[in-house]
């Protein structure tokens, strides 16, 4: 009596948290960004910089994440095998012994994490051989005197020869290798004038950090509107506003946002699962330091008409719980919301990115909590990145994290497509090694694809692959096992499974199998539902 009445106390508990749970799902993005500096080192053998990636992906499971925005290109040269362009600096300019980004694909799949390969785009601020500011200066954009940038380089996103040969670049890496996303950064035109720049050491500029610039820089722009570095040898000041075009800002704009609807369109078109994303400033067109009127960046334009699949503003202006609820939507017009209802009810990914370095420099590391808290409490966000890596690797972040606002795994949320079909689904059995160890099978329905295997733990009998407790997801498209340890063996357990396409659309539940306070099997055997799919029913005898 004493037992059923434990069992029915705990399945109430479950259903409380599950009310929770259904309100914003299991399925919430979790990602930190990770800079070349921070995955790879040219004075390390390729050893010691493999096991910092390996280190990086551990982390990010420890923390119950499930992506990592992995940076691959910066300043006009590569972290990855590229036809197009020289190593990096933190390579030392040459081949490292190993591929940075087709490892870190590896070990983030092995790890049941997403890899998103981070690329800086219109930022090319490195004069090495083959880089582009080095082979083609005329790109690099000039002043209203037609005197081109000598720091802090950028490429013209007005002209077609740089958009066409970045976009090259950029789907190298979507043919070439398994990733789950492409990021772009620095997708806006420059910042900076031609006052206070001239004279910077190459490491400065390598590591500028997109996202924030000081207040004297700001002031500086604002001051000298001038002096920016807006145009190129083929728009020049002295020219007039482009034909067409009412503004130069209207052409600027212009000019980055058919840049990236042309990516959008190349990337659909060879691998529709691979989903772009853009991290934008902070503040979209409001006070200050922000994307649509200081560098010509239309982020909700790309969000709402479906040219980004996953907007990831760099939210590093606020360091308060409130700060972030009011720039989301407690503060409108000066917040998201009122600017990208449209994106949201296509149910494209909107996912906010706190700058944990800000947080930790100010002395107020121990507010994430409630910020991550204040921002589940708006039902439209979707998840979270935080800059950068090191910043949680240096405060000890991941554990914590892990044990604490992230102590539920989640999926990643399904990205809307044509192809939205949902797999048939998979085959789960259960072998108890002894009363507390049950060794899991998965089956997928099919091996010719590769996607995600889900399984789910759970004492509601009524509980779904929506509110249902994850404790496993892998990537793989042949059978896979897991092993759970139960703490508590009065207690009766239910498992199943699911599994997803690379959008996350996913099957209905598997077969389910139960733990039992009893003796249990050690033998099974699984017999195909044949004809598939005309027989719905899987019949596993049990020896």
């Amino acid at each position: 009596m004493m037992n059923l009445i434990t069992i029915l106390f705990f399945i109430l508990q479950l259903s409380i948290v599950s009310i929770g749970l259904a309100e914003q799902a299991n399925n919430e993005f979790r990602a930190t960004w990770v800079i070349t500096w921070e995955h790879i080192d040219q004075y390390n053998n390729p050893g010691q910089n493999m096991e910092k990636i390996r280190k990086i992906m551990s982390d990010h499971k420890a923390a119950n994440m499930n992506a990592v925005i992995f940076q691959v290109r910066q300043s006009g040269t590569a972290y990855y095998q590229s036809s197009y362009e020289p190593w990096g600096y933190y390579a030392g300019y040459q081949y490292p012994g190993y591929d940075p980004l087709e490892y870190a694909i590896e070990e983030a799949h092995k790890h049941g994490l997403e890899l998103h390969a981070w690329f800086n785009v219109f930022q090319t601020s490195s004069t090495y051989p083959g880089t582009p500011a080095a082979e083609h200066p005329e790109w690099i954009c000039r002043d209203q005197n037609g005197i081109p940038m000598t720091s802090y380089r950028s490429i013209s996103p007005g002209l077609e020869e740089v958009k066409n040969y970045t976009i090259n670049v950029a789907m190298e890496i979507v043919r070439n290798y398994d990733i789950d996303g492409l990021h772009l950064d620095y997708i806006r035109w420059n910042e900076h004038t031609n006052t206070g720049r001239e004279a910077v050491e190459p490491i400065m500029e390598l590591q500028r950090r997109d996202g924030l610039i000081s207040s004297e820089e700001l002031q500086n722009l604002n001051n000298n509107p001038s002096g920016r570095y807006l145009y190129d040898y083929n728009h020049r000041f002295s020219s007039g506003i482009p034909e067409g075009f009412d503004s130069w800002e209207n052409w600027w704009r212009w000019s980055v946002t058919t840049f990236v609807e042309t990516l959008h369109d190349s990337i659909q078109s060879v691998k529709p699962h691979v989903r772009l994303s853009a991290a934008v400033l902070g503040k979209y067109n409001w006070s200050g330091w922000q994307g649509y009127g200081t560098v010509y960046q239309d982020g909700a334009k790309w969000y709402n008409e479906g040219s980004i699949d996953h907007i990831m503003p760099m939210s590093y202006h606020w360091t308060t719980a409130s700060g972030f609820t009011g720039m989301l939507e407690d503060n409108c017009p000066q917040c998201w919301r009122i600017f990208v209802e449209p994106g949201l009810e296509s149910g494209r990914s909107f996912t906010v990115g706190p700058g944990s370095y800000i947080l930790d420099e100010n002395n107020v590391w121990y507010r994430h909590p409630d910020i991550v808290a204040n921002i589940r409490s708006i039902n439209w966000v979707k998840g979270f990145q935080f800059f950068s890596y090191r910043s949680w690797d240096e405060n000890n972040y991941f554990n914590t994290a892990g044990q604490s606002f992230f102590q539920d795994k989640t999926k990643v949320p399904p990205t809307p497509n044509i192809f939205s079909i949902r797999p048939n689904k998979p085959l789960l059995a259960i072998n108890a090694v002894d009363s507390v160890t049950m060794k899991l099978t998965v089956y997928p329905s099919t091996t010719n694809e590769s996607g995600w295997l889900i399984i789910y733990r759970s004492m509601d009998p009524m509980a779904t692959p929506d509110i249902g407790e994850i404790i496993s997801i892998q990537y793989k498209s042949e059978d896979i096992t897991y092993t759970d340890y139960l703490s508590d063996t009065d207690l009766v357990y239910q498992y199943f499974a699911t599994q997803t396409d690379r959008f996350w659309n996913e099957s209905e539940s598997s077969n389910r199998v139960y733990t039992s306070s009893g003796p249990m099997p050690d033998k099974y055997k699984i017999a195909q539902n044949y004809p598939n799919p005309f027989n719905g029913m899987t019949t596993i005898p049990f020896a």
